[in-house]
């Protein structure tokens, strides 16, 4: 993420981000699994996560491709910190975290076997410059690997229209600040322009039930998250009242209470080699 995308990122340098990164990592982790499985993560590798956060799927990759390299790096000096830190107090010692640009990277060219990035192309400014960077620091033959969101995705039962709306106004609301919640289905295109051959694009849905009540809470937890953080600007913006709001987080707790509750949102990998 660049320094212009970082300003327009309202999560940024906030703490309670960090520990939202991790929680959406851990909600995440059987998609994960199959993410590393698709990119063709394997021991001895040297891999690069651009975007890194706290750190939280680095730390994972790191084992995957143990004895080999992880290299995580962001543009948020808070996450980075942390990312230390926890990397630390879990014992993981093959993985390296730096501040750094996504589309400015401070590595040679062809550095890594496999350049990953997740949840960073909607913050950029130009998502095709910074998956040819991705492409410029990866081995010929190597795989560039992109996974982000497309909110449109998302289904839930029972209904929760006015959290679904309020998420939809959160969509709305960052866009004008550069953020696109729809840049799933662009990832083709953008690989494409990119110069990446061949490309193949995995859609990636995620679901839990009142089976899996705490898969549940978590995969919920990650939108509410973030519209708890973005409140006040939204409130400024006109786009919700504070009642609305909190009609729209009663919903939420009647949801988490509904014994047939169902939820499933869906993301795209997509995954190119670089000729």
């Amino acid at each position: 993420m660049n320094g212009e995308s970082q300003d327009k990122y309202v999560h940024a340098g906030k703490l309670e981000e960090v520990v939202r990164l991790e929680a959406q990592a851990k909600a995440f982790e059987r998609l994960l699994e199959k993410e590393f499985e698709i990119a063709g993560l394997k021991p001895g590798m040297k891999v690069l996560d651009a975007g890194c956060g706290t750190g939280a799927v680095a730390r994972r990759m790191a084992a995957k491709v143990s004895p080999g390299e992880v290299y995580g790096i962001d543009i948020d000096s808070l996450f980075i910190s942390e990312a230390k830190k926890l990397a630390a107090n879990e014992g993981v010692s093959n993985v390296r975290f730096e501040v750094g640009d996504v589309d400015d990277l401070k590595y040679d060219d062809s550095a890594f076997d496999v350049s990953y990035c997740r949840l960073v192309l909607m913050h950029v400014k130009n998502p095709v410059k910074t998956v040819t960077e991705l492409k410029r620091v990866t081995k010929k033959g190597g795989i560039v690997a992109v996974s982000d969101n497309d909110d449109e995705g998302v289904i839930v039962y029972p209904e929760m229209p006015k959290m679904i709306d309020m998420w939809t106004k959160y969509g709305r609301s960052a866009k004008t600040r550069g953020e696109d919640r729809y840049i799933g289905r662009q990832l083709f295109s953008i690989f494409s322009q990119a110069g990446l051959s061949p490309i193949t694009l995995y859609p990636l849905p995620i679901h839990a039930t009142q089976q899996t009540p705490e898969m549940l809470k978590m995969l919920v937890s990650v939108p509410v998250q973030i519209v708890e953080q973005c409140k006040d600007t939204m409130m400024k913006e006109g786009l919700v009242t504070a009642e609305y709001y909190e009609e729209a987080m009663n919903e939420v707790r009647a949801f988490l209470s509904h014994p047939g509750a169902f939820a499933m949102g869906i993301g795209f990998l997509a995954v190119g080699k670089v000729p």
